[in-house]
């Protein structure tokens, strides 16, 4: 097997696996564009990708300053390196992962456009009780907006996750979030409707489907609403900023705010911690 196969191969599996977590589309084209941009160093080194050195990945970081890169650009590409030998570990096709050495910059947080709290009532006006449809949409946007899950997090929920009081988050860190009786009570009613596993699936020209929603249906769904609001900058993540925001300003203790969140770190909140200040 040569370098380039070993790489191709690895490439190719790494991003099936991505597929199969339910990332967007959008999410493993970027991984793939920093993984080809990884492949051109190799490449430019004559490198193998099985036997490159941890002292390699410092070179590659000297490669992606060389051509200009900004801190938040190469850390990011670096971390899509690492991840990368990580699966091939997983998978055992390499003994070692030289990549555990790999030390990327540290971020600097740019916080985007975050809806202010009228904005998201207007957001959230924006959709009228009308329908099946309708409602599905109300919720997703609400549960985003009370609890800051991640867009996978989301479309993986089932109603196994929905208690009386609170919604259990099962990512990379379970935890529980408790929810308004306003939301609680629209659930309710949705459940009513919607007997299938998942609490937000997919709809076709028949009705609900028995599959979950996927994050390009939500991606879809919030340029629909972020068109007809005004408000153009908006994502699913505004509302994970949004509810950040509101939290600390609420003087929410930050260990709960990251336990709510599913993170360790207390720099998460950093960026938004100097945002409320100024």
């Amino acid at each position: 097997m040569t370098d380039k196969t070993s790489f191709e191969k690895m490439l190719k599996g790494y991003l099936g696996f991505l597929i199969g977590t339910g990332k967007s589309e959008k999410t493993i084209s970027s991984y793939r564009g920093d993984l080809m941009v990884f492949k051109d160093f190799l490449t430019t080194k004559k490198k193998s990708f099985i036997a490159i050195a941890p002292k390699d990945f410092d070179a590659f970081h000297y490669f992606l300053q060389k051509k200009g890169l900004k801190t938040n650009t190469r850390r990011r590409k670096l971390i899509t390196a690492r991840s990368l030998y990580r699966y091939a570990l997983i998978r055992k096709k390499i003994p070692f992962s030289p990549a555990k050495f790999i030390r990327p910059p540290e971020r600097l947080e740019r916080l985007p456009k975050i809806p202010t709290k009228g904005e998201y009532q207007k957001l959230i006006s924006m959709i009228p009780l009308r329908s099946s449809i309708a409602l599905r949409n109300r919720i997703l946007v609400q549960i985003l907006g009370e609890t800051g899950i991640s867009v996978s997090e989301l479309c993986a929920l089932s109603w196994k996750n929905f208690s009386e009081k609170e919604v259990s988050i099962l990512g990379k860190k379970t935890r529980k979030i408790k929810i308004s009786s306003e939301l609680k009570n629209m659930l309710k009613k949705w459940h009513k409707e919607n007997r299938g596993k998942y609490i937000f699936p997919g709809f076709n020209r028949h009705g609900v489907t028995t599959e979950k929603m996927t994050p390009r249906g939500v991606e879809i769904l919030f340029r629909q609403l972020a068109k007809k609001a005004s408000l153009p900058k908006l994502m699913p993540k505004s509302l994970r900023h949004y509810i950040i925001l509101e939290w600390l300003r609420q003087k929410i203790d930050e260990k709960e705010i990251l336990r709510r969140l599913g993170v360790s770190s207390s720099y998460s909140l950093h960026a938004y911690k100097k945002l409320l200040e100024s």
